[in-house]
């Protein structure tokens, strides 16, 4: 049972320091567009700007993000 929080901590230790630190384009996310709203539910990914892939080009659009491409991310590895 002693064991679990310090596998709990070498844990925690072991996934942040594997998280890349994110480089967004400037003016790639537009604050004043950043809105919540409905969208629909279809599934037609785009790439935003900031390496994200969203749902469809409305939650895109409502994260701010001014310009995306039709398509998943590519994820870098």
């Amino acid at each position: 049972m002693r064991k679990l929080p310090v596998l709990l901590f070498f844990g925690s230790l072991f996934i942040f320091s594997h998280c890349e630190e994110e480089n967004i384009p400037e003016n790639c996310i537009d604050s004043e567009r950043i809105t919540s709203g409905p969208c629909t539910l279809d599934y037609t990914p785009v790439c935003g700007c900031d390496g994200k892939t969203y749902g469809n080009a409305c939650t895109a659009d409502r994260s701010g993000v001014i310009s995306w491409t039709p398509g998943a991310c590519n994820k870098k590895d």
